[in-house]
């Protein structure tokens, strides 16, 4: 698939608009529809993830080349790294089960793929907002806003949607033929978030592993995140970024090309 079929294929999506939107406040209202706390569950799963991992590593990275900026220090980092992974992750997996989880709209209507992806889109970037919103108020509570410097989240943000939605069309080709890729991605996710400086900073490691997790794609995002949301005097690594940017790019258009040349054999398989 060239550049120019790519930019008419996001265009459709405005064809499909009303069926975007409904998609997606219907499943936002069904998920939590009977759920005694509601809304409270897109904040609940990350907020005990980061108090655990507060409360266990808090204390141990205080002289891991972390500086300090009050009592509140890693708290923030950790909040930096890990609210844009769990998105991240959650984006990654509901892509890679595009066709399984949507089979039944595939093969009996007209609704294209490529409007499925963008509820799968929305639906999880709802939650990333209502988090980033909650982390806002949390930073300016306790005097650690970043003042411009947060809007540098967006292009942050954007590069690593461009990412996972590249490299999961391409894992949700292949896992209506091997259904073992479905049942691989909580494994390689679970792998690749220790291996990726979200709970410790890569300060903290000997050279040679700082060196090797330097070649984790995901590792400029982070360190880019943490860098506008704390680490003001640690600039961030845009030439870095500008290689996920690249990475996302070339594996979106070969994930497309793969689609293409097997989309009637999806839909068999499915």
């Amino acid at each position: 698939m060239s550049s120019s079929s790519l930019i008419r294929s996001g265009a459709q999506i405005w064809t499909w608009r009303g069926f975007i939107v409904a998609s997606v406040v219907r499943e936002l209202r069904a998920r939590y529809a009977r759920s005694l706390f509601g809304w409270l569950w897109l904040l609940l799963p990350p907020l005990v993830l980061i108090a655990i991992y507060t409360l266990v590593f808090s204390k141990l990275m205080r002289g891991a080349g972390l500086p300090d900026h009050g009592p509140y220090t890693y708290s923030i980092y950790l909040c930096a790294g890990m609210l844009t992974w769990q998105w991240f992750s959650e984006l990654l997996s509901r892509i890679v089960g595009l066709f399984a989880n949507y089979a039944s709209l595939i093969k009996k209507t007209a609704v294209p793929w490529y409007a499925l992806l963008a509820v799968d889109l929305l639906v999880t970037s709802f939650g990333l907002v209502i988090q980033m919103g909650l982390f806002a108020v949390l930073l300016a509570a306790v005097d650690q806003w970043p003042g411009w410097r947060a809007l540098l989240f967006v292009p942050l943000i954007a590069t690593q949607a461009l990412l996972a939605i590249g490299l999961g069309l391409g894992l949700a080709v292949l896992q209506v033929f091997f259904r073992d890729v479905g049942l691989m991605i909580p494994l390689l996710l679970q792998v690749w978030f220790w291996m990726t400086p979200i709970v410790y900073p890569i300060t903290a490691l000997p050279p040679v592993f700082q060196s090797f997790l330097q070649w984790n794609i995901i590792t400029p995002l982070v360190q880019g995140y943490q860098s506008a949301a704390l680490l003001a005097d640690v600039p961030i690594n845009w030439a870095g970024i500008a290689v996920v940017a690249g990475v996302g790019l070339l594996t979106l258009l070969g994930s497309l090309r793969l689609m293409t040349r097997n989309l009637s054999l999806i839909r068999d398989e499915i």
